[in-house]
């Protein structure tokens, strides 16, 4: 009979991961969407191709419009985006190749524990290198890895100067 539930708590799992990435697909198309609508000057200025504003500050307006497409949505809105949040319960997070803490772009979580940790964001620019970006897949790899963390998913997005790439980490 135990085995039974074990079994039942798995398929659970699984559906309620899947319908997680659903919605949270959902809420990062239309905030892209609006970022590109919006605010596509802080990715490229149409005069100026190659002008854009710091990864930060785009991150930091995409942020935006994600929360609102999370607080619309049943299944999210209990938990909180944060950005380059460090916290730690009530320390600092830290990696194994990062012992001096460290902050993902984003996350989608519940404050306070480690039990909710939904997703974690890296952004980058259309203009990073290779470098940046493989640093930024390992980073989200730690933080999905760690047993202190637990997250759900990874996304690494890219801001390229036409649309916006979501590439999901396992």
């Amino acid at each position: 009979m135990n085995e039974n539930a074990n079994i039942h708590k798995e398929i659970y799992d699984i559906e309620y991961k899947e319908k997680v990435k659903r919605e949270l697909t959902k809420c990062l198309k239309k905030a892209g969407e609006e970022l590109y609508l919006l605010d596509k000057n802080l990715i490229c200025d149409n005069n100026f191709i190659d002008i854009h504003a710091h990864e930060r500050s785009i991150c930091f307006k995409f942020g935006l419009y994600l929360n609102k497409y999370l607080d619309s949505n049943n299944l999210l809105k209990k938990y909180d985006l944060d950005a380059e949040y460090n916290r730690d319960i009530e320390g600092f997070k830290r990696l194994a190749n990062r012992p001096n803490g460290c902050y993902p772009d984003l996350i989608l979580h519940k404050r306070g524990s480690n039990e909710n940790n939904i997703l974690i964001i890296e952004c980058k620019g259309w203009w990073a290198d290779d470098k940046d970006i493989e640093e930024d897949k390992e980073k989200i790899i730690a933080f999905l890895n760690s047993e202190r963390y637990k997250y759900m998913f990874g996304l690494l997005i890219i801001f390229n100067r036409e649309n916006i790439v979501f590439n999901w980490i396992d």
